[in-house]
């Protein structure tokens, strides 16, 4: 684990990233980070911030040089008194764009941040999102949602619900823009962060909508095979070709496996899904590497327990 000094000494660098994990989120955090080194080697630092005492003992223990664990006492006073207010979830969601301003703000070696929700996980190098599209401040997700089986309509009301864009991979660059609108963002998380279609709030996620609007140089990714999900995965044929995978012609970067929870060494289940058949076969490489985290993860700390229970099975929206 990296002292804040040495973080300062890493090269000038964008292949900087964060996540947050709770003790719930921790497996899938792990096989985050298992995906980065596959992908990227050691050409990369990831800033962790642990929500729980648990999950906090546990990455301390991780021996990575490329890992800055981000300290709940690092934090203005104002975000973590919502800790007691909020939803845990809710709570993780409001702590996404603080995470991102204070990286940005504490180390100037940072070029660009970018936010990983623990539950994604990468197939190819996530460079060639940032090499594409090097002039841009903000980069964006879409979030593509493609249902073949749910009328117009219908597909219409669960856009409006849930935005344009999804905020499980967003980067912002150091610069003018990257820092107004990430503050920008945590100020709209700090006022409410719920979802409630009523009110056209969906977390932190349906803010992302006004960004384009209220700055310039917000960018939707433009890179192939970037956030594949639940939302559009039927609108692919996925491969394996030479241990490279494949959606259609292009290379898979990363998929957000949300939605999805461990609920035991060799189970997993989707909150959103009824029918777990007819999945992509990454699923299953998925499951194996969850299943190697938590044999690691038991070797570490045997009394540690990140299984989903019944909270956590439990759709935060319908």
């Amino acid at each position: 684990m990296a002292s804040k000094a040495k973080v300062r000494d890493q090269p000038d660098s964008e292949n900087f990233f964060c996540m947050i994990v709770t003790n719930g989120r921790l497996y899938q955090g792990l096989a985050l980070l298992a995906s980065l080194f596959q992908v990227m080697g050691n050409d990369f630092f990831l800033f962790i911030h642990c929500v729980d005492d648990e999950s906090r003992k546990l990455i301390k223990k991780l021996k990575y040089k490329n890992l800055y664990l981000i300290r709940e006492k690092k934090l203005d006073k104002g975000i973590r008194l919502l800790k007691e207010q909020r939803k845990i979830h809710e709570y993780c969601w409001t702590l996404k764009p603080a995470i991102c301003e204070y990286v940005l703000t504490s180390f100037p070696n940072v070029k660009r941040i970018t936010y990983l929700d623990s539950d994604l996980y990468f197939w190819g190098d996530p460079r060639w999102i940032f090499k594409n599209q090097p002039d841009c401040s903000v980069l964006l997700s879409n979030e593509e949602k493609y249902k073949p089986n749910m009328n117009q309509a219908a597909l219409k009301r669960r856009i409006k619900i849930t935005g344009l864009y999804n905020s499980g991979f967003i980067s912002f660059k150091r610069d003018e823009i990257g820092l107004k609108s990430v503050k920008w963002w945590k100020e709209k998380c700090l006022e409410n962060c719920k979802i409630s279609p009523e009110e056209g709030l969906f977390g932190d996620q349906k803010y992302l909508d006004e960004l384009s609007m209220l700055f310039p140089g917000i960018c939707s990714i433009t890179t192939p095979g970037v956030n594949i999900g639940p939302w559009n995965e039927l609108k692919y044929q996925f491969s394996n070709v030479n241990d490279s995978i494949f959606i259609d012609d292009q290379l898979l970067i990363f998929y957000h496996f949300s939605g999805l929870r461990v609920i035991s060494e060799d189970k997993i289940q989707s909150v959103y899904r009824g029918n777990q058949k007819n999945l992509p076969f990454i699923y299953q490489k998925y499951q194996i590497e969850l299943s190697n985290v938590v044999y690691l993860v038991k070797n570490m700390e045997p009394n540690f327990y990140g299984f989903a229970n019944k909270s956590d099975l439990q759709k935060y929206w319908n």
